[in-house]
Protein backbone atom coordinates (compact mmCIF):
# COMPACT_ATOMS: atom_id res chain seq x y z
CA UNK A 1 0.00 0.00 0.00
CA UNK A 2 1.41 3.48 -1.31
CA UNK A 3 1.98 6.66 1.69
CA UNK A 4 -0.44 8.17 2.21
CA UNK A 5 0.24 11.46 0.15
CA UNK A 6 -3.15 12.12 -1.64
CA UNK A 7 -5.46 15.14 -0.88
CA UNK A 8 -8.67 16.37 -1.63
CA UNK A 9 -9.46 19.96 -1.47
CA UNK A 10 -12.88 20.97 -2.57
CA UNK A 11 -15.89 23.14 -2.02
CA UNK A 12 -19.58 21.91 -1.78
CA UNK A 13 -21.19 20.70 -4.95
CA UNK A 14 -18.01 20.36 -6.83
CA UNK A 15 -17.51 16.06 -6.20
CA UNK A 16 -14.65 15.79 -3.99
CA UNK A 17 -16.24 12.74 -2.02
CA UNK A 18 -16.71 11.25 -5.67
CA UNK A 19 -12.91 12.16 -6.53
CA UNK A 20 -12.27 10.65 -2.78
CA UNK A 21 -13.57 7.47 -4.08
CA UNK A 22 -12.05 7.23 -7.24
CA UNK A 23 -8.39 7.83 -5.06
CA UNK A 24 -9.68 4.98 -2.82
CA UNK A 25 -10.39 3.16 -5.61
CA UNK A 26 -7.13 3.61 -8.15
CA UNK A 27 -4.70 3.91 -5.64
CA UNK A 28 -5.44 2.05 -2.71
CA UNK A 29 -7.75 -0.94 -4.51
CA UNK A 30 -10.58 -0.52 -2.14
CA UNK A 31 -13.66 -2.29 -3.63
CA UNK A 32 -16.50 -0.40 -5.32
CA UNK A 33 -18.61 1.37 -2.29
CA UNK A 34 -21.77 3.86 -2.16
CA UNK A 35 -22.24 3.06 -6.46
CA UNK A 36 -26.17 3.14 -6.53
CA UNK A 37 -26.42 6.84 -4.76
CA UNK A 38 -26.20 9.88 -6.56
CA UNK A 39 -23.94 11.42 -4.02
CA UNK A 40 -20.68 10.08 -3.16
CA UNK A 41 -20.82 11.12 1.36
CA UNK A 42 -20.91 7.48 2.81
CA UNK A 43 -17.60 7.38 1.31
CA UNK A 44 -16.49 7.97 4.95
CA UNK A 45 -16.88 4.56 6.48
CA UNK A 46 -14.25 3.45 4.13
CA UNK A 47 -11.99 6.62 3.88
CA UNK A 48 -8.66 5.49 5.04
CA UNK A 49 -6.22 6.78 2.91
CA UNK A 50 -6.96 10.60 1.30
CA UNK A 51 -6.53 13.41 3.31
CA UNK A 52 -9.31 15.72 3.11
CA UNK A 53 -9.58 19.93 2.70
CA UNK A 54 -13.38 20.23 2.94
CA UNK A 55 -14.02 23.59 2.62
CA UNK A 56 -10.72 24.06 0.14
CA UNK A 57 -8.05 26.10 2.21
CA UNK A 58 -5.42 26.71 0.31
CA UNK A 59 -3.37 27.20 3.50
CA UNK A 60 -3.82 23.61 4.87
CA UNK A 61 -2.51 21.99 1.65
CA UNK A 62 0.78 20.54 2.50
CA UNK A 63 3.34 20.65 -0.80
CA UNK A 64 4.50 17.04 -0.38
CA UNK A 65 1.00 15.56 -1.16
CA UNK A 66 -0.49 14.83 -3.97
CA UNK A 67 -3.62 17.19 -4.26
CA UNK A 68 -6.45 17.84 -6.38
CA UNK A 69 -9.22 20.06 -6.89
CA UNK A 70 -12.28 19.73 -8.53
CA UNK A 71 -14.19 22.96 -10.35
CA UNK A 72 -16.32 23.18 -12.76
CA UNK A 73 -14.65 25.16 -15.98
CA UNK A 74 -17.68 25.57 -17.91
CA UNK A 75 -18.99 29.45 -17.64
CA UNK A 76 -22.33 27.68 -17.69
CA UNK A 77 -21.90 25.50 -15.21
CA UNK A 78 -20.76 28.46 -12.69
CA UNK A 79 -23.46 27.96 -10.25
CA UNK A 80 -24.05 24.17 -10.63
CA UNK A 81 -22.31 23.03 -7.43
CA UNK A 82 -24.45 25.43 -5.90
CA UNK A 83 -27.15 24.03 -7.30
CA UNK A 84 -26.48 20.06 -6.41
CA UNK A 85 -25.67 20.90 -2.87
CA UNK A 86 -28.95 22.65 -1.97
CA UNK A 87 -30.87 20.31 -4.26
CA UNK A 88 -29.22 17.03 -2.32
CA UNK A 89 -28.52 18.12 0.93
CA UNK A 90 -29.47 21.75 2.26
CA UNK A 91 -32.87 22.62 0.51
CA UNK A 92 -32.78 25.97 2.01
CA UNK A 93 -36.17 27.65 2.25
CA UNK A 94 -34.63 31.44 1.68
CA UNK A 95 -36.16 33.76 -0.95
CA UNK A 96 -34.38 33.88 -3.90
CA UNK A 97 -33.87 37.20 -3.85
CA UNK A 98 -32.22 36.44 -0.27
CA UNK A 99 -29.67 34.20 -2.33
CA UNK A 100 -29.08 36.72 -5.10
CA UNK A 101 -27.80 39.10 -2.34
CA UNK A 102 -25.55 36.45 -1.19
CA UNK A 103 -24.27 34.89 -4.13
CA UNK A 104 -24.64 37.31 -6.92
CA UNK A 105 -20.71 37.37 -7.13
CA UNK A 106 -19.75 33.95 -5.92
CA UNK A 107 -16.05 32.83 -7.68
CA UNK A 108 -14.97 29.11 -7.62
CA UNK A 109 -10.88 29.53 -7.28
CA UNK A 110 -8.47 27.56 -9.26
CA UNK A 111 -5.60 26.53 -6.64
CA UNK A 112 -1.90 26.67 -7.88
CA UNK A 113 -1.02 24.24 -5.38
CA UNK A 114 -3.82 21.31 -6.20
CA UNK A 115 -3.92 20.07 -10.03
CA UNK A 116 -7.65 21.51 -10.92
CA UNK A 117 -9.97 18.63 -12.58
CA UNK A 118 -12.35 20.11 -14.68
CA UNK A 119 -15.22 18.16 -13.71
CA UNK A 120 -17.55 19.37 -17.00
CA UNK A 121 -15.62 16.80 -18.35
CA UNK A 122 -17.18 14.04 -15.76
CA UNK A 123 -20.82 14.78 -16.95
CA UNK A 124 -20.08 15.67 -20.71
CA UNK A 125 -16.69 14.02 -21.60
CA UNK A 126 -15.80 10.58 -19.77
CA UNK A 127 -12.55 10.15 -21.83
CA UNK A 128 -11.33 13.88 -21.00
CA UNK A 129 -12.13 13.44 -17.45
CA UNK A 130 -10.33 10.32 -17.54
CA UNK A 131 -7.61 11.43 -19.04
CA UNK A 132 -7.18 14.38 -16.68
CA UNK A 133 -7.33 11.34 -13.89
CA UNK A 134 -4.40 9.67 -15.44
CA UNK A 135 -2.63 12.82 -15.72
CA UNK A 136 -2.68 13.82 -12.27
CA UNK A 137 -2.00 10.05 -11.07
CA UNK A 138 0.95 9.83 -13.60
CA UNK A 139 -0.15 6.79 -15.17
CA UNK A 140 -0.98 5.30 -18.17
CA UNK A 141 -4.79 4.59 -17.62
CA UNK A 142 -7.40 3.84 -14.73
CA UNK A 143 -8.45 0.44 -13.19
CA UNK A 144 -11.26 -0.64 -14.85
CA UNK A 145 -13.06 -1.17 -11.78
CA UNK A 146 -12.78 2.45 -11.31
CA UNK A 147 -13.24 3.53 -14.74
CA UNK A 148 -16.58 1.15 -13.70
CA UNK A 149 -17.44 3.61 -10.65
CA UNK A 150 -17.22 6.90 -12.42
CA UNK A 151 -19.52 5.46 -15.53
CA UNK A 152 -21.82 4.83 -12.38
CA UNK A 153 -21.85 7.92 -11.28
CA UNK A 154 -22.30 10.04 -14.16
CA UNK A 155 -25.46 7.99 -14.84
CA UNK A 156 -26.79 8.74 -11.83
CA UNK A 157 -25.98 12.17 -12.02
CA UNK A 158 -26.58 13.30 -15.56
CA UNK A 159 -30.95 13.74 -14.63
CA UNK A 160 -29.59 16.62 -12.15
CA UNK A 161 -27.09 17.93 -15.07
CA UNK A 162 -30.06 17.93 -17.52
CA UNK A 163 -32.53 19.38 -15.25
CA UNK A 164 -29.96 21.93 -14.72
CA UNK A 165 -29.17 22.65 -18.46
CA UNK A 166 -33.10 23.10 -18.96
CA UNK A 167 -34.19 25.24 -16.20
CA UNK A 168 -31.10 27.37 -15.44
CA UNK A 169 -28.87 27.48 -18.68
CA UNK A 170 -31.57 27.80 -20.77
CA UNK A 171 -33.66 30.07 -19.08
CA UNK A 172 -30.24 32.35 -18.83
CA UNK A 173 -29.37 32.01 -22.55
CA UNK A 174 -33.36 33.47 -22.94
CA UNK A 175 -32.45 36.62 -20.69
CA UNK A 176 -29.28 37.18 -22.68
CA UNK A 177 -30.83 37.12 -25.99
CA UNK A 178 -33.93 39.05 -25.13
CA UNK A 179 -36.11 35.51 -25.95
CA UNK A 180 -39.90 34.34 -24.25
CA UNK A 181 -39.71 31.42 -22.13
CA UNK A 182 -42.39 30.27 -19.08
CA UNK A 183 -40.48 30.52 -16.11
CA UNK A 184 -43.27 29.59 -13.74
CA UNK A 185 -42.80 25.85 -13.26
CA UNK A 186 -39.19 27.07 -11.48
CA UNK A 187 -38.68 26.01 -8.42
CA UNK A 188 -37.47 28.81 -5.71
CA UNK A 189 -33.28 27.57 -5.63
CA UNK A 190 -33.49 27.70 -9.84
CA UNK A 191 -34.96 31.11 -10.03
CA UNK A 192 -31.88 31.43 -7.50
CA UNK A 193 -29.31 30.59 -9.92
CA UNK A 194 -30.84 31.91 -13.25
CA UNK A 195 -30.61 35.54 -11.51
CA UNK A 196 -27.24 34.77 -9.99
CA UNK A 197 -25.48 33.52 -13.33
CA UNK A 198 -27.60 35.91 -15.50
CA UNK A 199 -26.40 38.95 -13.16
CA UNK A 200 -22.91 37.92 -12.17
CA UNK A 201 -20.65 40.12 -11.03
CA UNK A 202 -22.75 42.82 -12.34
CA UNK A 203 -23.19 45.16 -9.26
CA UNK A 204 -24.98 47.52 -11.01
CA UNK A 205 -27.82 45.73 -12.26
CA UNK A 206 -28.26 43.37 -9.24
CA UNK A 207 -28.82 45.97 -7.04
CA UNK A 208 -31.43 47.50 -9.52
CA UNK A 209 -32.81 43.76 -9.81
CA UNK A 210 -33.17 43.51 -5.71
CA UNK A 211 -34.22 46.89 -5.06
CA UNK A 212 -37.15 47.50 -7.50
CA UNK A 213 -38.51 43.44 -7.60
CA UNK A 214 -41.59 44.22 -5.65
CA UNK A 215 -42.56 40.47 -4.84
CA UNK A 216 -45.13 39.34 -7.84
CA UNK A 217 -44.36 36.32 -8.91
CA UNK A 218 -42.01 35.85 -11.99
CA UNK A 219 -43.90 34.21 -14.93
CA UNK A 220 -41.56 34.69 -17.93
CA UNK A 221 -38.04 35.81 -18.69
CA UNK A 222 -39.52 39.22 -19.55
CA UNK A 223 -40.55 39.51 -16.00
CA UNK A 224 -37.21 39.44 -15.05
CA UNK A 225 -36.13 41.93 -17.61
CA UNK A 226 -38.50 43.99 -16.42
CA UNK A 227 -36.60 44.90 -13.11
CA UNK A 228 -33.11 45.36 -14.22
Amino acid sequence: MENKTYTVTWNPGTFGHLLCSIVEIEKYDSEQYNSLRVDSHDVGHILNNVITIHPYCVEKIQDKHNTIKPYFKNRDLKFFQWFRNQVLFLNSQRHFIEELKQQWNTVEPVCDKSYNIDMTNFLTDTTKFINALTEFFNIDSLKDKTIEFIEKKKKLNLPLYNQYLENVVDTVFCLRKKQHKDIQHLENIELAMVLCDFLHLNNKDTMRFCNSYDGKQLKSTEDILSYV
